[in-house]
């Protein structure tokens, strides 16, 4: 019971923290936002879980609970990891995992209240979704009859066991060294990826609802072949629809959606495993002990008091106004975060994208691996202070926010040019001219974005988060207007792209400086 008593109180404790936090309530709000366009009228004009492109259900409790609870749980499993993914990193910032280190808590307890304050936090927002949905079942008025099991059984057996893998993961991804950082950050991303696109291979979750609402539909429309989709669909055809009755939970079937709950149990055993703890402080009377063991009881330990000195003694000191040395730091600051092997890479992409025609780098996805490779350093950009808690020295220093954030943003731009600069050569010498203001642009517009916000966010995960959604829907998928290489097509021009793409650059690296020159009343 002492056990259970422990990981209550972490839990607790972490829980309170987390929702104070105005990234919870960002969090919540898209969620509910979100829910609330997950039940459009019947003449939007969309929808977003539709069988055959031309099927959807009515509005009953058994649909909307379902279809909810299919885009709450996309929604929750990608932003939610980034949400609760600081728990240990915090304990750490904070010096809380200090008292930890000299308290005797288990390392599985401690990681099991982390893991749990994660799963409270995201079954907060998805109880809260729950409540949009009922809401807007009744708004829609198509049903306004309110079955409660029928709402609330998609999100209890569906929805939450896949989250508690979610909060699991988290911890696991915190505990490993190598995935506490932005390459953590990218690899659950495409670990979400893989989960999307391979989400009717699992025997629970959603295909447990797109089969039985599938089945539903044959009994209807013989004719119905089976396919359905998950999104944002503008159909050129009338809507039909039916009346879906929702799943026959049996006992057995209960069972297979709570496969996700040992999946986190496992990961939450490998995590403790990896986890080394935190080192416990050396106390001053540790250190007076020591000396006595080591050269005996008359060993005196002296402490020195820092000298009084009044600020009119001191001499004063000349402000350097150059740029360059503090442009070459902050390269520095940048090449700290790039390990050898990063380079290497960087460089061979280059190469690659030199020495080969632009149609094979295309096809063969180089191209798009060039613009996600440099994420972890790009993620740095504008956040460095806030993570490092140098912002007051930061603030000494003078033209703070005109000197410093330019030479933060012309080092990401140099960055980005040694990242993309043999693609840009090789556009050159095929006289590539609409790709090349395509990509001239992009090297302008990628640390622009990372800058606004780091300085808006203080944090380099919304970068990281935003930019790979860009980047998967856009240079990967051709998504028109969000691919920034010019591989999609659209109404605009090249000249037309690279203009938007530069003033959209212009605009947030403004943004970013009004909210760095407003910082020195927050610090």
């Amino acid at each position: 019971m002492r056990g259970v008593a422990t990981i209550y109180c972490i839990a607790r404790a972490d829980l309170r923290e987390r929702t104070r936090h105005f990234s919870f309530l960002a969090t919540l709000g898209l969620a509910m936002v979100a829910a609330y366009f997950c039940v459009p009228p019947a003449d939007a004009g969309y929808v977003t879980v539709h069988l055959g492109g031309v099927y959807r259900g009515v509005y009953n409790s058994a649909w909307v609970g379902a279809s909810v609870a299919i885009s709450s749980l996309f929604f929750l499993s990608l932003f939610g990891f980034y949400l609760v993914k600081n728990s240990i990193q915090r304990d750490e910032r904070t010096r809380v995992g200090e008292i930890i280190a000299s308290a005797p808590v288990k390392k599985l307890y401690y990681l099991t209240g982390k893991a749990m304050s994660n799963f409270a936090v995201l079954s907060i927002i998805a109880t809260a979704v729950m409540g949009v949905s009922a809401v807007m079942q009744w708004s829609r008025g198509e049903v306004r009859r309110i079955e409660v099991w029928d709402l609330v059984s998609p999100f209890l057996f569906m929805v939450l066991p896949v989250l508690s893998v979610v909060a699991v993961l988290a911890v696991l991804f915190e505990t490993w060294k190598l995935l506490r950082g932005g390459l953590g950050n990218a690899v659950y991303f495409v670990l979400f990826i893989l989960f999307a696109t391979m989400i009717d291979s699992f025997p629970f979750g959603v295909s447990v609802f797109t089969s039985d609402m599938m089945r539903e539909l044959r009994e209807i429309d013989p004719a119905f072949s089976d396919n359905y989709g998950i999104g944002i669909l503008f159909p050129h055809a009338p809507i039909q629809r039916f009346e879906y009755q929702g799943v026959d939970w049996t006992g057995h079937l209960i069972l297979q959606q709570l496969i996700p709950l040992a999946v986190a149990a496992a990961f939450l055993l490998i995590a403790a495993l990896l986890f080394r703890g935190f080192k416990e402080p050396v106390r001053a009377g540790a250190i007076e002990m020591a000396s006595e063991e080591t050269f005996g009881a008359d060993c005196e330990v002296v402490r020195s008091e820092p000298a009084a000195v009044r600020a009119a003694e001191l001499t004063s000191v000349p402000v350097a106004g150059a740029f360059w040395p503090l442009l070459a730091g902050e390269l520095r600051l940048l090449r700290k975060g790039a390990s050898l092997g990063w380079l290497i890479v960087t460089l061979l992409l280059s190469l690659l994208c030199l020495f080969l025609p632009t149609e094979v780098s295309r096809t063969w996805l180089i191209w798009p691996l060039v613009w996600i490779w440099p994420l972890t350093v790009w993620s740095g950009i504008g956040s460095r202070e806030a993570r490092y808690h140098t912002e007051s020295m930061t603030l000494s220093s003078p033209y703070f926010a005109t000197r410093q954030l330019l030479a933060v943003w012309l080092s990401g731009v140099l960055a980005t040019l040694f990242a993309g600069g043999g693609m840009l050569i090789r556009l050159m010498l095929e006289k590539d001219i609409a790709h090349l203001i395509y990509a001239g642009s992009a090297v302008l517009l990628i640390p622009s974005l990372s800058l606004v916000c780091g300085v808006l966010t203080r944090t380099n995960r919304t970068f990281e988060v935003l930019y790979m959604l860009i980047w998967y829907l856009g240079p990967f998928n051709k998504t028109p207007y969000l691919d920034f290489l010019g591989g999609a097509p659209t109404d605009w021009n090249a000249v037309q792209a690279g203009g938007i793409y530069i003033l959209l650059s212009l605009g947030m690296t403004g943004a970013a400086y009004l909210a760095r020159s407003g910082l020195k009343n927050h610090v």
